[in-house]
């Protein structure tokens, strides 16, 4: 019994430890589901919305591909590659990450599962972010880009550096 109990907190230990990491999804979730809420409860789809002149538009775009409208038609595809994601974070966070690969791996599955909740709950990805000169995109989106060039440019780090900033 009281090994039962000692693996039991250890287990609760490592849980803790990153903790962190799943609040960080989770919050990149509730900021990108409410910020397309905004968007959809307040713009026509089609319709947008100047904020700095030409240069930055709130625009209501329905995304029924992946990134920057490629892959249109392979919703449910998307699907399960974000649902891959999901649990690829749940396995790096499992193995004790360099913090900053824990915050980049947060980031990424966070924006993975708003986009996927989009997808089981719109059918379509909401886009709004619209420069004009580049695709529009979504918080979502920004989350997965940031968290990709973190775990790129950290990645490329040296082991021994890496393991000074390893999380607990």
């Amino acid at each position: 019994m009281h090994r039962v109990q000692a693996e039991g907190r250890a287990a609760l230990t490592r849980l803790r430890g990153r903790a962190p990491f799943f609040a960080i999804a989770a919050a990149v979730v509730a900021i990108d589901q409410i910020t397309k809420l905004i968007v959809v409860s307040t713009v026509r789809e089609g319709d947008h919305v100047r904020v700095f002149g030409d240069w930055l538009v709130i625009s209501h775009i329905r995304n029924s591909g992946a990134a920057f409208g490629t892959l249109r038609g392979f919703g449910g595809v998307l699907a399960m590659v974000a649902l891959a994601g999901v649990v690829a974070f749940a396995v790096v966070v499992w193995r004790r990450p360099t913090t900053v690969v824990g915050i980049a791996a947060g980031l990424v599955a966070g924006g993975a599962m708003g986009n996927l909740v989009d997808r089981i709950v719109r059918g379509t990805v909401v886009d709004f972010v619209d420069f004009r000169f580049w695709p529009a995109f979504n918080a979502a989106d920004s989350a997965i880009t940031m968290g990709a060039i973190l775990l790129v440019w950290f990645g490329l780090e040296k082991p021994g550096k890496r393991d000074a900033h390893r999380s607990e």
